[in-house]
């Protein structure tokens, strides 16, 4: 008991000071991306206080299995330096023995951890989501960024290639309206801004661009209209702060149970899907059937004396043949676009799910392997703490980004995607474990 308590006290500090350490980079580096914008709009400093709190949620999130790695490197690094791991050994305790504390605190870590990303983050996501909304009603150009897709703006997607911000120009615009069950897409290639109304529409001035759109009323009319100059309106722009609110959420600001909800409920409208269009589609394919019935190029017809009085016949079904081809692929192209849609979204919110889970398990994962790695370097102290941890937590995150994408993209499925870095340095953990074990 007096050594498990002598571990834990070794291990304890290490981790506050890798969790500390961790955080501030990641803070650090949402001041330099985020936080110029927000006080060049005249914020209240407390709701600057409020962002950075509420951003600060998942910073922790992501630090606390790095700082277990971090933590029992640098402890078990430092036992083993100070040759205190042989004097133990020399005793009869084995090194594992010593692991056995770490890994209980790190599996208590685990628990508490899937709590918070299951109920804390997702809150504070939200949170953080709608008072940035917010936020950007007070001169939202301010927090227009060349590159990246903007979607503070109700209702509006927002992207622009390139920014002039000596002339206020815009270069390479796309516009998403998503608000009605058909998106209408504008593309334009430069753009200025000004404000309107008071101050409340920001007007954007679009030049030589596109309108995309399908018509409500009939979807299978695709619309494209070319456009010299054009004015687009973003309006309820307001240069007071006031704070908004809305009812859907993204997939990072739902805990678990609302995610299979989600899920469960997407996979009924693919079931509607597939019951709304394979009726049609095999209906269209009895016709095109009987229309080959009575196509007059079977071979018993190739020999008849009547070919010439068939000629019309011959090609009136031959047409109709290609016709009902054509729309018998329009039909299944259309049904596997919003099939894949909908597969598409599935994913997203099951990746969501397990990387709630398996981002939690790391912390399990990184004591098994910070532990032994400590012990066989002989190595402690902050330095080599701090590079073995950066390397493998680099390893992870790239690893777990990667899959993510991949699994958004239905390459590879999510449980995958989301574990199989988990799984491979836990295999590596056990083996170092079982190195140890033997010495």
């Amino acid at each position: 008991m007096i050594l498990t308590r002598y571990v834990l006290k070794e291990h304890i500090a290490p981790f506050f000071a890798a969790l500390f350490v961790t955080t501030f980079l990641f803070i650090i580096n949402f001041l330099v991306e985020v936080l110029d914008k927000i006080l060049s709009k005249g914020i209240p400093m407390h709701i600057v206080l409020e962002i950075f709190g509420l951003n600060v949620v998942w910073m922790v999130g992501f630090a606390a299995p790095m700082s277990v790695l971090a933590s029992t490197l640098m402890t078990f690094g430092r036992l083993s330096s100070d040759k205190e791991i042989v004097a133990m050994q020399a005793a009869g305790i084995s090194p594992f023995s010593l692991m056995r504390p770490v890994i209980v605190v790190s599996v208590m870590l685990m628990v508490l951890l899937i709590a918070f990303n299951n109920w804390v983050l997702p809150e504070a996501n939200y949170r953080s989501s709608m008072l940035m909304q917010s936020i950007t009603r007070k001169r939202p150009h301010a927090m227009i960024d060349e590159g990246k897709l903007i979607n503070q703006f109700p209702g509006i997607q927002l992207w622009v290639s390139h920014i002039d911000n000596q002339n206020a120009m815009l270069y390479g615009i796309k516009i998403f309206e998503i608000g009605g069950s058909y998106p209408r897409v504008i593309t334009a290639d430069s753009a200025s801004m000004e404000y309107v109304d008071m101050g409340t529409t920001l007007m954007l001035h679009l030049r030589n661009g596109e309108n995309h759109f399908v018509d409500p009323k009939d979807p299978e009319r695709y619309f494209r209209i070319l456009f010299a100059n054009q004015d687009f309106a973003i309006q309820n722009i307001d240069d007071r702060f006031e704070r908004t609110d809305r009812k859907n959420r993204g997939q990072r600001e739902l805990p678990i149970n609302d995610l299979q909800e989600t899920i469960w409920e997407t996979q009924g409208e693919m079931r509607k899907l597939v019951a709304e269009f394979e009726p049609i589609v095999w209906q269209r394919a009895d016709m095109l059937i009987a229309f080959m019935k009575r196509d007059s190029i079977l071979p018993d017809e190739l020999k008849s004396k009547e070919i010439l009085k068939n000629t019309k016949n011959r090609r009136i079904a031959v047409e109709n043949v290609k016709k009902e081809e054509m729309e018998i692929s329009r039909q299944i192209e259309r049904m596997d676009t919003r099939g894949e849609l909908f597969l598409k979204r599935i994913a997203i919110y099951r990746v969501e799910i397990h990387k709630k889970i398996s981002t939690a398990v790391a912390c399990i994962i990184f004591a098994l392997i910070g532990a032994p790695l400590g012990i066989i370097a002989k190595r402690g102290g902050i330095g080599p703490g701090t590079v073995y941890s950066l390397g493998f937590f680099t390893i992870y995150w790239v690893c777990l980004i990667g899959g993510e994408n991949l699994a958004d993209r239905l390459i590879v499925p999510p449980a995958i995607s989301m574990w199989a870095c988990n799984a491979l340095i836990g295999t590596v953990g056990l083996f170092l474990t079982w190195r140890v074990a033997k010495l």
